[in-house]
């Protein structure tokens, strides 16, 4: 059985959030999902006490990776992101098909690319979630500004 993910969702922006995650064995060590901004992973971090490990990015916008640059000077995390996008302070470029293992959560993902919202847009898929950035919402999916709609059918 793989491990439990647990995700906390932190309010960003007016109308965002950015997702720590941890497992569920290991619940001091985590990681952020596209934090645009760092003031909000780090209030989170005090307040619950929890060493940020790895920084996760879906793709390049502001929203997604304002925060970046001052979180891995404060912590010196690893970032991961895709490779088709310029990401501030990634050190782990990643793409559809590869694996993305988080040793001190005890948790992996696969990295699926899901073009569109941008051109290297990337997912993380593990453990029962999807961190798919801005590509799928509740309602709808985000806006294409470098892709094109992709159309698929049975055969």
């Amino acid at each position: 059985m793989g491990a439990m993910l647990e995700a906390t969702p932190v309010r960003a922006f007016s109308d965002n959030y950015i997702w720590i995650i941890h497992g569920a064995r290991q619940h001091t060590r985590v990681a952020a999902v596209d934090p645009g901004e760092a003031g909000p992973v780090i209030s989170a971090l005090e307040q619950q006490h929890w060493q940020l490990s790895a920084i996760l990015v879906t793709h390049h916008h502001p929203d997604h990776v304002g925060g970046v640059s001052e979180l891995v000077e404060r912590f010196h995390v690893p970032v991961y992101g895709p490779a088709g996008e310029t990401i501030p302070e990634r050190t782990v470029s990643v793409a559809g098909g590869a694996r993305v293992h988080l040793q001190e959560l005890e948790l992996d993902f696969d990295v699926l690319d899901i073009p569109g919202h941008t051109r290297g847009h990337v997912a993380y898929c593990g453990h029962g979630a999807l961190f798919c950035g801005d590509t799928l919402f509740s309602a709808g999916c985000g806006r294409l500004f470098e892709g094109t709609l992709l159309r698929c059918s049975a055969h």
